[in-house]
């Protein structure tokens, strides 16, 4: 049976920016969102965000069909999408060494698969809770696994955009993916670090469970962002049962 999805989205290019570096796609016929957040400290991350929105996008729909396990599907959308960054970055010296961060949703049949690289984020809130999905693939987020950082210092850190593993970087890419059910009051979130950089989980969740609807939710975290001086690139995605 086909979930009836709720679905609000927003993208902001940063103060001071050239270009946007986020991409995003929502296909709520499809039930595949993502969210990509291009390295700006890199040659045309733009350019990597969209490639890496375009390939994954392809192949799942592709091979959906095919009767795989999504978690197989999505693995494979992913590194497809790290070799065709790598292959585009060959041909053109102005694309060398860029790359991207991504994060995946995919709902279907009761199910959601979570899969990201990079420090992109997908949260779950459902019963009044805020659970972070992911684990930021970053040198802050080693250290405060080590408990070496709180998380107040980590959200500051002079080095928190430092990755540990992104797309179009290495030749291999190994992409975490979770599964779980979704049913009840629930909602994914999925956003670039220009959002977690200024608003921790308690407030996401305070302004998510005062909007009216998804875009609503999506509209007031932009602003609450905004307000906050924040000059990166904001993109995000919210999907509600």
């Amino acid at each position: 049976m086909r979930t009836e999805l709720r679905v609000g989205f927003k993208s902001r290019k940063g103060l001071n920016r050239k270009n946007n570096e986020d991409a995003y796609l929502v296909d709520e016929n499809l039930g595949l969102f993502i969210v990509a957040d291009g390295m700006g400290g890199h040659n045309a991350g733009h350019v990597a965000s969209r490639i890496a929105v375009e390939k994954i996008s392809d192949v799942i729909g592709e091979q959906l069909s095919s009767g795989q396990d999504p978690v197989a599907i999505m693995n494979h959308a992913i590194t497809t999408a790290n070799s065709a960054i790598l292959d585009s970055a060959a041909w053109l010296p102005e694309w060398a060494d860029m790359g991207t961060t991504v994060v995946i949703a995919f709902v279907k049949d009761g199910r959601v698969t979570i899969s990201h690289v990079g420090d992109s984020r997908a949260y779950l809130i459902r019963n009044g809770n805020i659970v972070q999905l992911t684990e930021d693939h970053s040198f802050v987020a080693e250290c405060l696994k080590q408990g070496w950082l709180t998380p107040e210092q980590a959200r500051t850190h002079q080095s928190r955009h430092g990755l540990t593993m992104a797309l179009g970087i290495e030749d291999e890419v190994e992409p975490e993916t979770v599964e779980l059910s979704w049913n009840g009051e629930t909602c994914i979130l999925l956003c670039s670090d220009g959002l977690t950089d200024v608003l921790d989980d308690s407030e996401i969740l305070q302004i998510i469970k005062g909007a009216e609807n998804p875009q609503a939710g999506c509209d007031a975290l932009m602003e609450r962002a905004a307000h906050r001086g924040n000059n990166d690139d904001v993109t995000l995605v919210l999907v509600c049962e």
